[in-house]
C-alpha cells in the first residue's frame, strides 16, 4: 500500500500578498537608511569643510588688517615728506627701518596667502568666492608693499649716491681746488649711481641724470686744465657752461622728484580707492557669513 500523501498546510493568497508587502516595506525601510546615513555624514562633512573655511578665511584677512592700516600710514608719510623742499631732517635710519618693514609684510602677507591654498575656490558658493577675494586682497597688499620697497630702496640709495656732491666748496676762490672736487665727486656719484638698479618706470629719467652727471664729471677735467694753464678765455667759458650744467642737472632732479612723488600718488590711489574698497567689501562679505554660519550651529 502506498503511503498516504501529506496534505500540504494550505496558505491564502491575501497572506502570501501580505507578507510579500511587509518584505518590501522592510528592504525599503533598509535602503532609506543605507542611502541616508551616507548622505547625513556627507552633508555633515561638508559643514563643516565650509565652517573651518571661513575660520582660516577670517583670520587670514583679520591677520593682513593691521599691515593694511600701516601700508596707509607709511604712504601718507611719504607723501607728506615729498612736499618738504629741505630735506636736510632726512633720517636714513628711519627710512632703512620702513624699507625693512615693507620687506617684512611682503613675507607675511605671501605666508597667510600661501595657508588658504588647498580651500574651495568654487564661484557657485559664497564661501568659494570670499576665498578667492581674500586671496586676491592679499596679494594686492602684497604687491603695493614690493612695489613701495622698491621705491624706498632706490630713494635711499640715490640719497647716498649723491653724498659726494655735498662736499663741493662753491665759496672756494681757488678754482682748481673747485674743479678737482667735481670731478671726484661726480665721479663718484657716477660709480654709484652704476651700481643702483632703479624701477623699470624710473629707468629713464635715472639714465639721464647719469649723463647729467658725467658730464658735470667731464667739465670738471677741463676746468682743471683751464685753470692749471691759467687761461682766463677758457676760465670764464668753463664757468658759463658750468652754470649751464647746474640748470640742466637741477631739471633733471626734479623730473626725477616728479615721477616719483607720481608714483607714491598712484599707489596712495590702489591703497585708498580699489584696494580700500575691497577691504570695505570683504569686511561685510565676512561679517554676514559668519553670522549665517553661527545661526546654523
Amino acid at each position: 500500500m502506498l503511503p498516504k500523501q501529506k496534505k500540504l498546510p494550505h496558505v491564502s493568497f491575501a497572506a502570501a500578498k501580505g507578507s510579500t508587502a511587509f518584505l518590501c516595506v522592510s528592504l525599503t525601510l533598509a535602503m532609506a537608511v543605507f542611502v541616508f546615513v551616507p548622505m547625513a555624514v556627507t552633508a555633515a562633512s561638508n559643514k563643516q569643510a565650509i565652517q573651518e573655511s571661513l575660520e582660516k578665511t577670517t583670520a587670514a584677512f583679520d591677520a593682513a588688517e593691521p599691515i593694511y592700516q600701516s601700508l596707509r600710514e607709511t604712504i601718507a608719510e611719504e607723501i607728506a615728506a615729498l612736499d618738504v623742499e629741505d630735506d636736510s631732517d632726512t633720517d636714513l635710519e628711519e627710512s632703512e627701518t620702513g624699507y625693512q618693514e615693507l620687506i617684512d609684510y611682503v613675507k607675511q602677507l605671501d605666508d597667510l596667502k600661501s595657508g588658504l591654498n588647498g580651500l574651495s575656490e568654487d564661484m557657485n558658493s559664497s564661501e568659494g568666492k570670499t576665498v578667492r577675494a581674500v586671496k586676491e586682497y592679499i596679494s594686492m597688499l602684497s604687491n603695493i608693499s614690493a612695489d613701495l620697497a622698491e621705491l624706498m630702496r632706490y630713494s635711499i640709495d640715490m640719497y647716498y649716491a649723491i653724498e659726494p656732491l655735498d662736499m663741493l666748496d662753491g665759496d672756494t676762490d681757488d678754482f682748481s681746488i673747485l674743479a678737482d672736487q667735481i670731478w671726484t665727486g661726480c665721479e663718484s656719484v657716477r660709480v654709484l649711481m652704476e651700481e643702483i638698479k632703479p624701477p623699470a618706470y624710473l629707468a629713464i629719467t635715472h639714465n639721464d641724470m647719469k649723463a647729467r652727471i658725467t658730464e658735470f664729471r667731464d667739465f670738471g677735467e677741463d676746468f682743471y686744465y683751464a685753470c692749471y694753464l691759467e687761461d682766463p678765455l677758457r676760465i670764464y667759458s668753463c664757468v658759463y657752461r658750468m652754470n649751464r650744467i647746474i640748470r640742466m642737472f637741477d631739471i633733471c632732479s626734479d623730473n626725477l622728484d616728479d615721477d616719483i612723488e607720481l608714483q607714491f600718488a598712484q599707489a596712495d590711489r590702489r591703497l585708498n580707492v580699489i584696494i580700500a574698497q575691497l577691504n570695505s567689501e570683504l569686511t561685510r562679505n565676512l561679517e554676514t557669513l559668519n553670522n549665517a554660519q553661527g545661526r546654523a550651529q
